[in-house]
Parts: structure tokens; C-alpha cells; sequence
């Protein structure tokens, strides 16, 4: 079993119990370093011997320093909030600002770079106003044409705070295939936005179904080896929490979108280790709806997130983060599967690859 699905586990079954004890050294820095180490302090809180861990002293630097930086992330989307009102629509939270609080038991166990939140193109001035207004200033090494056609404006930063806000157009690339798919279309967000409060003010968030599609494809579009433990949790806690998902829905979503295999690959790992409960009928329509890959392929990928993101085994000189960065987009092309097969075979690198 990868060193962290327990941890996983703990999270999805709210366990507290777990022997500090029985997490090697390499395992408690890799979970801090991935941005799991405040949920370990919490999944350890009963454990007596805990203190005893000359890494203790680390990790609960990793809860202070988490419990700090959410903290600061929150009061600063409030201000934010508060200085949009008179301007602007209520503002849609997304990803790890709009599910911190909406679905985890503590926000700061939701490790975040930015505040991401969605705006109507007519209240991207109003609500960069009060950015500026409020001290942040535009910060970027990409030139500003980079931004008139990507799905958010140029970052925004604070110089005291130090907090990072992305005001978003749109969720991905208008290029891009995810860009350019119904799912993620302004008429779909305008229909998925459902209104919710934040600390008793007006706000958006997307739909418990749309959110689960995006994180998905957010993660598997831009995987990366630290962090990519972050969009695991938020489903575990997203389908442990959530009301009745609209499978159907979903289904309808996916029918000849590429997003389908994102939601497939990420679920089905979680399933893998009986992190979610889900249907076998739920998976079974999910299989149906993405053609990237077989059972094959899905082992290969699976593979790679038990070794490298789950594990956190550093690149080599075989595998390297640009081996892997191809064999990962490789096998997830909108193709046949044996066709992603056969590339992925031709780049000569799925042989570094441990298939356990």
C-alpha cells in the first residue's frame, strides 16, 4: 500500500487515532512537504507516544504554520468580499477557498497557494479596483498579453500578507480542451452557481457536481508530484459531506468530454482503496463515457500516483519529471486506448515504471 492512503483513509473515516509510531521519517517530511502535514497532526491527536517523535516538533510546525496561512487567506477574502459589495455581484469561490469551509472539518487542512475566485467579465474592473484599493499590486514574470486571453487576470499580491488572489474569467484556457468544453461554458457556470454565505456575506459556489468535475480535471491536467495529494482529499471530503450527487448529471457532462477521463482516473483510485463509496454502477457509466484508456493503461497511471505522488519517490535518471510529465499526457489523450498505449511504449519510458 503507498506509505500515504492510510493517512487518506484516516481523513475519509475522521480517524484520530493513528500511532504517530508507525510513519517513517521520510514519510512524516514527505506529507509535509506534499501538504498533508496539519492532517497528520490531527490524524495522531490521540496518540499518547506522539510527542515522543523527535519529528514532532515539525510537524506541528506544519499545523501552526497551516492554521496561520489560512488564517490570513480568510480575513483576506473577507476584506475582499466586503470592499465588492457595493460594486459587484457576489463572488464564486473555487477550489480550495470555496471547499476549505464548506466540506473539510478544519480549513487550515486544506493547503492553498492562492484565492481563486470567479467573477462576470463586466465585474473584472470593479473587483481589481478593490484588489488595488486594498494594497495588492499585480505581480507576474509572464507579459500582460499573456492574460488578455487567459482564464484569469494577472495574479494579485499582497506586499504585507504576502497572500496571492487570481480573479478568474473563466476555469481553464478558452484554448484549451477543457476551455472549450460545454461543461466548463458560461452558460454551464451560469447554471451551476449555487448562492452560499461567507461569514454571513453573499457568495457563489459551483455546484457540488461541477466542482468535483473541475477539481478533477484540474488535477489531472496539471499534475504535479508535491501537492497532488491535495485533490484526493477534496473528494473524499466532497462526496463524504455533500448532499445526493446528481450522477446523471455527471454522466450527461461526460458524454464526449475529455474531462471524463480526469473524473474516471481520479475516482477510481480513490475507490482503489476504499477511500470513496461509490456504486459499481457509478463506475461502471464512468468507464463507459472516457475513451483514453483501458485496464492497462489505468494500471500504468495508477502506478505512477502509488510511486511518485502517493509515495513521493524523487525523479531519476530514468523517469524524469519530463518522462513523466509525457507519459502522464500521453495516456490520457482523447484517443484509443491501445493507440496511447503504443505512444506511450514508443517514448521508451514505461519500463521505469514499477507496475505493483
Amino acid at each position: 500500500m503507498p506509505s500515504l492512503i492510510v493517512l487518506l483513509q484516516a481523513a475519509s473515516e475522521d480517524r484520530a487515532d493513528l500511532a504517530l509510531a508507525d510513519f517513517g521519517p521520510d514519510q512524516i517530511r514527505w506529507a509535509i512537504e506534499t501538504g498533508l502535514g496539519a492532517l497528520l497532526r490531527r490524524s495522531t491527536a490521540k496518540d499518547p507516544k506522539a510527542g515522543m517523535s523527535p519529528l514532532w516538533p515539525l510537524l506541528q510546525g506544519a499545523d501552526l504554520t497551516a492554521r496561520i496561512t489560512i488564517g490570513e487567506q480568510l480575513d483576506a477574502l473577507d476584506a475582499i468580499i466586503r470592499g465588492c459589495a457595493s460594486t459587484a455581484p457576489p463572488l464564486t469561490l473555487l477550489k480550495g477557498m470555496s471547499i476549505c469551509e464548506q466540506y473539510y472539518p478544519e480549513p487550515h487542512l486544506r493547503p492553498m497557494v492562492d484565492i481563486d475566485v470567479l467573477v462576470d467579465p463586466v465585474a473584472l474592473a470593479p473587483v481589481e479596483s478593490v484588489l488595488l484599493q486594498l494594497g495588492y499590486g499585480r505581480r507576474s514574470q509572464n507579459p500582460p498579453e499573456f492574460y488578455e486571453t487567459h482564464h484569469h487576470t494577472t495574479p494579485f499580491r499582497h506586499p504585507q500578507t504576502k497572500v496571492w488572489v487570481e480573479v478568474h474569467r473563466g476555469l481553464f484556457p478558452v484554448e484549451s480542451p477543457l476551455g472549450s468544453d460545454r461543461i466548463f461554458g458560461p452558460d454551464n457556470l451560469t447554471a451551476e452557481r449555487r448562492p452560499a454565505e461567507f461569514r454571513g456575506r453573499p457568495v457563489n459556489r459551483l455546484s457540488d457536481e461541477l466542482q468535483l468535475v473541475y477539481l478533477a480535471s484540474h488535477w489531472a491536467s496539471n499534475l504535479r508530484r508535491v501537492g497532488g495529494m491535495v485533490a484526493m482529499l477534496d473528494l473524499i471530503y466532497l462526496l463524504k459531506n455533500a448532499r445526493a450527487i446528481r450522477w446523471e448529471r455527471i454522466f450527461d457532462w461526460l458524454a464526449g468530454s475529455v474531462a471524463s477521463s480526469y473524473v474516471y482516473l481520479l475516482v477510481t483510485y480513490l475507490d482503489r482503496y476504499g477511500l470513496v463509496e461509490l456504486a459499481p454502477e457509478i463506475l461502471r457509466t464512468l468507464s463507459l463515457r472516457q475513451r483514453s484508456f483501458g485496464r492497462t493503461n489505468l494500471r500504468i497511471l495508477h502506478a505512477l500516483l502509488d510511486r511518485y505522488v502517493t509515495s513521493g519517490h524523487d525523479f531519476g535518471p530514468l523517469l524524469t519529471v519530463r518522462n513523466f510529465e509525457i507519459l502522464w499526457k500521453t495516456l490520457l489523450l482523447p484517443g484509443r486506448p491501445s493507440q496511447n498505449l503504443l505512444r506511450a511504449l514508443s517514448n521508451r519510458i514505461t519500463n521505469t515504471v514499477p507496475l505493483t
